[in-house]
Parts: structure tokens; C-alpha cells; sequence
């Protein structure tokens, strides 16, 4: 199987268990827009959960030409994903930072803010966010393992 959007991509029947209904999609930048590495390709789906605006899921998807491309584009593009901030040793950073521990079975790298997961894996950066506050990470962080196994399995 060829590693695309259509391959990774979430669908209606992924999203089944929360009563997913999907309310948009657009292509995007990079993350790190206007800078290189510039993404090959970039796409955002919202999805309504539970039948509700108020649970809403965002699933954005960047492919680069290179993992290091995709890496750096992901590292450096944290502080545009969220105005938000922490506090750090002479300064402040991303609010998109290393989880924890390793339980979030996510990429080869991964950041998080919340219930938001930010992950690389191989040349696709992928960000799982909720809005609102409405959504338990345990729950964003189940739909970016089904990311994750569907690009394994189109890297196979």
C-alpha cells in the first residue's frame, strides 16, 4: 500500500464509536509556513463527535519529502499550532511538549498539550486536537493510534 492522505485518512466507520459526523476539510500549509520544510501536502478534517458541535475533533495531516523534513517541520512548527505557552528557563515555549512517560504509543516523536497529540511518523507529521475541552485525551489519543497503525500498515 502507497503511504497517502486516502491511506491514513480517518473515516466515517474509524470514528463509529463516538457517532462521528464530519463537518469540514481543507487543505493546509506547513507548519512551519512560510519557512522551509514545506509540506508536500497538508489537509485538516473536523469532525463533530457524539452528535455535537460542542465535541469537536480536528485531524490535520502533513507529508514531507524526507522524515528529517517532517521532524524538523514538526518541532519547529509547535508554537504556531497554539498561542499558548509554558514557562521555560530563560523564556517560554510551545505548549506542545514531550509526554510524560511513553504510554501514548504515538510515532517516532510526539508532543502534547493536553488532550492534543502532535506525532511524527517516517515523513507525516499528524496533529489530533479537540476544542473546547470537551474531549478526554484517552479518547484523542485512541483516534491517533488508529492513525498511527493505518500509516504502518501503509508502510508495510
Amino acid at each position: 500500500m502507497k503511504l497517502t492522505l486516502e491511506s491514513i485518512q480517518l473515516t466515517v466507520a474509524d470514528l463509529s464509536d463516538v457517532a462521528a459526523r464530519h463537518a469540514s476539510a481543507q487543505e493546509l500549509y506547513s507548519p512551519t509556513a512560510p519557512k522551509p520544510p514545506v509540506a508536500q501536502f497538508g489537509w485538516r478534517d473536523r469532525w463533530w463527535l457524539n452528535h455535537s458541535a460542542a465535541q469537536q475533533l480536528v485531524i490535520n495531516y502533513w507529508f514531507f519529502q524526507s522524515p528529517d523534513e517532517a521532524r524538523t517541520a514538526a518541532d519547529e512548527g509547535r508554537p504556531r499550532l497554539s498561542a499558548r505557552t509554558v514557562p521555560k528557563f530563560g523564556g517560554r515555549d510551545s505548549v506542545y511538549q514531550p509526554p510524560p512517560n511513553e504510554e501514548h504509543g504515538l510515532g517516532d516523536i510526539v508532543w502534547q498539550a493536553g488532550a492534543n497529540f502532535l506525532f511524527v511518523r517516517h515523513t507525516v507529521v499528524v496533529l489530533v486536537a479537540e476544542i473546547g475541552g470537551k474531549i478526554p485525551a484517552e479518547t484523542t489519543r485512541h483516534f491517533a493510534r488508529k492513525i498511527l497503525k493505518k500509516i504502518d500498515c501503509a508502510l508495510a
